[in-house]
């Protein structure tokens, strides 16, 4: 290859190089969130909003951006597309990256709300905000699906809700001008007014700072109280064998009160009071839970026992049932079925009793687990605090 070749080749691949690095910004998407004035950005939110009411009650389909049915991101990617001309990503966590985040304070009409309704933890529903907590939506499942109008305050929506983000924002310009005129405003009646609030201050402001107290006493409660869940549960116990054969067994029955705190980490308390067949003793187990999920609960705690135990299909031998350690044990749940401010669900729990013989010393495995370990199903019924609030 002579000088002059190597040359060419030389050139072709430096501008081949820098092709495939503009490649990427000429082939990206377009920013979906826009920047126009107040009053533009008004008209915008109202026409989307109209528009999207239009399709109240269309099917749920998956995959389908309308006419006629929608999918969660396909009816919020088809409302901005045809109301207003924006164009958002197809996906709803692909919308959630392209929006403006913004605090739950500034949640306005057309904004998006982002929830995840997965054990993946991403965001996999949205739908766009109309007022006072109501949002329009596709829904896939639940007592309605297709095109309707639910809200966040509680029940379902509230508990998956992730975050708000803003598609149709007012530009800088525009918010210095509007902060300008309203400064402008409060001087000019702050001026006139300025006689007239000191005397009815001086007036009222021993009402005034207790008003103030209280509503400020009720905020600094309400956080905890919005955050506890409260659940019982009924259920019928049972297993696979006693003393002398594997058969199932009834073991009696059970019932819960539990009340968990739904924070990042999400302990709980609750209570049993227990018939067990098997042993033909009363208990009352008193737990500490932990949530891994929503679906799943860990428990331990000491057993008050009423009554004197035998070991399950031999009545002859008595034995001992342990205070501490007492009771350990796994439960799992079903999605719920939402019933007004109620959450119903199926549960199925495996728990393991401890019990020893009369002279304190351990049981045969075998026997521990005839004696100890027993399977519960059940129904259980929770109500979110945050739904009474």
């Amino acid at each position: 290859m002579n000088l002059q070749k190597k040359k060419d080749y030389f050139v072709f691949t430096l501008v081949f190089a820098i092709f495939l690095m503009m490649l990427p910004k000429v082939c990206a998407e377009p920013s979906s969130s826009v920047e126009v004035t107040a009053d533009t950005a008004s008209s915008m939110v109202e026409k989307l909003v109209t528009y999207s009411k239009e399709f109240l009650g269309c099917p749920y389909r998956s995959g389908s951006t309308g006419p006629a049915t929608f999918d969660c991101s396909g009816y919020v990617y088809s409302m901005f597309r045809e109301s207003v001309g924006i164009q958002l990503p197809r996906k709803s966590s692909a919308m959630y990256a392209k929006a403006k985040k913004i605090s739950d304070s500034e949640i306005q009409k057309g904004d998006l709300l982002f929830f995840t309704t997965t054990s993946s933890g991403t965001i996999s529903h949205v739908g766009i905000y109309l007022e006072d907590g109501n949002f329009i939506h596709s829904a896939s499942d639940g007592p309605e699906t297709g095109v309707i109008i639910s809200t966040i305050k509680s029940g379902y929506w509230k508990t998956h809700y992730n975050s708000a983000g803003r598609i149709i924002n007012i530009s800088e310009e525009s918010k210095k001008s509007e902060k300008e005129a309203a400064v402008e405003s409060v001087k000019k009646t702050a001026e006139a007014d300025k006689a007239t609030e000191e005397v009815v201050a001086d007036a009222t402001t021993g009402e005034s700072k207790n008003s103030e107290a209280e509503i400020e006493s009720k905020k600094n409660d309400h956080p905890f109280l919005s955050k506890l869940v409260l659940d019982g549960t009924l259920a019928l116990d049972w297993n696979f064998f006693d003393a002398d054969s594997f058969k199932l067994c009834f073991r009696g029955f059970d019932t819960m009160a539990h009340a968990m705190y739904d924070g990042d980490m999400k302990p709980g308390l609750g209570t049993y009071i227990r018939y067990d067949r098997g042993t033909g003793v009363v208990q009352l187990p008193i737990v500490l839970t932990y949530s891994l999920s929503e679906y799943i609960r860990l428990f331990i705690g000491p057993v008050i026992t009423i009554g004197k135990p035998t070991l399950p299909g031999d009545s002859d031998q008595d034995i001992k049932a342990s205070f501490f350690p007492g009771i350990l044990g796994v439960c799992f749940n079903t999605p719920s079925i939402e019933a007004g401010k109620f959450k119903i669900s199926f549960t199925q729990d495996i728990h393991y009793t401890v019990y020893n013989t009369t002279d304190k010393a351990a049981l045969s495995p075998y026997k521990s687990l005839v004696s100890g370990l027993v399977l519960s199903s059940g129904i259980r019924v929770t109500l979110p605090m945050s739904s009474v609030l």
